[in-house]
Parts: C-alpha cells; structure tokens; sequence
C-alpha cells in the first residue's frame, strides 16, 4: 500500500504562507521591543549552552510546512496569543521580574540572557527545538501532565490530587493537544459516562441531565480569581472535579 506524501506548505496559497510569516515574524519583533528587557534571539540558532544538544529553534512556519492542520489548529489558540493577551500585558507591567513570565508567554526564553525566540507558546514550546533527525525521528514530548504542569501549575496540582489524578487519566483525556479545545465544550456527559457508568445512571445525576445540567456544571466550575492567585499557584481551577456546595445555589436558590 503507497502511503500519500505529507502534506507540504509548498502547496498551500503562496500568499497565505507569506502573510502568515510575515505575521508571526512582525509580533515576536514588536513584542520584544515591548518587553524589555527580554531581547529576541535569532531564530535557527542554538538556545545559549543547550541549544546544541537539543536542537536549533526554526519558529512554528517552519513546522507548519509539513504539519498545515496542526498549525492552522493552533493559530487561532490562546497558546498562540499567550505573549499578546491584555490581560498578560496588564500584569506584565507590574513585575519587576519579568523573566518568569516570559519562561511560560515566550518560547525558548533563556534566562541567563533574557533573550526568547518567538513570542507566543508554539510548536517548539511542547516539542523542544527542532532536531535535524527528524522528520525521520519523531519530536515526542515529555509525560503530558509534567509539562502542561510547568506553566499550568494550579491546575496540574489540583489534579494531582483528584480521583483522575491518582488514576493517571492525563490531560490530553479531556484537552486537544493543538486547538485546546477541550472534549467536554461538546459532549462531556458522553466522556464523563465512558469511564463513571454507574454514577450517570443514579437518581441524582439523571434529575440533572433531564434539566440539561451536564457533568462540568457542577463538577469543573471554575471560580473566578485575580491574575496574581494564578501565577502563585493558588488559584482554584476546577480540576479536582469535586461538585462544591456553593455551586448548586447558583440555580437552586429558593431550595432544591
């Protein structure tokens, strides 16, 4: 069986390819002018005393020459914009310490020279720098919950100590690994079901469904919280799954 050529950026619009290179190469310069004193470094050198053994970083166009879905899947993503969020920017400007910022908003950002690659978390971020073995040797990541949890620390945390956690089911169970999308936006009563059989067919839950009050209603609510909780560590996001009691008098507040 002939197994089809990869796709290749080669193929697509010539114009989108320049736009969006063009594009991606004009944020990560305004965002270093921005962001001092993180300086860019140039893209396809080594990562200063690691690079070399790593791999050189390209920059996701690169990437995006055989992976257009998984780049195009990304684009629009809050991972793609991480560097440009107001939200981030607003917070930005009142540390005096912006390298670790930078280590999570940035990709390959060293923190001995205060330099970072591209803005934005891409590619390269999840994958590592680009290797000249490849494609002939796939770029794999790391354990999925020990990388997402190097930026994402509440919530890996509080994972960690949920009955998902202790059973190993990974973030990559519920979250897609280049949209973020997550599985539950469109069927989580179906995901949730696949594995808690008996407790979707309990009186409980089943009054709920029949209400149209799916699983993450009650269990991934997510409170709200200041960027600083966030970024300490100490933010609740809704990954112990717990049903919190404060929750069901958001609909039931005259009583059940």
């Amino acid at each position: 069986m002939e197994i089809p050529a990869k796709p290749r950026w080669s193929r697509l619009s010539p114009w989108i390819a320049i736009l969006l290179t063009a594009v991606i190469g004009a944020a990560t310069i305004l965002l270093t002018a921005a962001l001092q004193p993180g300086a860019m470094a140039v893209a396809g050198e080594p990562l200063g005393g690691i690079g070399s053994m790593l791999g050189t970083y390209q920059g996701p166009q690169h990437c995006a020459e055989c992976h257009p879905s998984e780049f195009y899947s990304w684009a629009g993503t809050t991972h793609a914009q991480a560097s440009f969020d107001p939200v981030f920017q607003t917070y930005l400007q009142s540390v005096e310490q912006p390298g670790e910022c930078f280590a999570c908003h940035t990709t390959g950002y060293n923190a001995q020279t205060g330099q970072f690659v591209t803005a934005g978390v891409t590619c390269e971020s999840c994958h590592g720098p680009y290797r000249d073995d490849h494609p002939g040797q796939s770029m794999e990541i790391a354990t999925a919950d020990e990388l997402c949890g190097t930026c994402h620390r509440s919530t890996v945390a509080e994972w960690r100590t949920s009955n998902h956690g202790q059973a190993g089911i990974a973030c990559v169970a519920c979250h897609e690994v280049h949209s973020q999308k997550t599985h539950m936006q469109t069927h989580s009563d179906a995901l949730c079901a696949g594995c808690h059989v008996r407790d979707a067919q309990d009186a409980l839950h089943q009054a709920h469904l029949t209400a149209n009050v799916g699983c993450i209603s009650c269990h991934v609510a997510r409170p709200e919280f200041d960027v600083g909780s966030a970024v300490s560590g100490m933010a609740e996001t809704g990954h112990s799954f717990e049903a919190a009691p404060g929750v069901c008098v958001e609909c039931h507040v005259d009583g059940p």
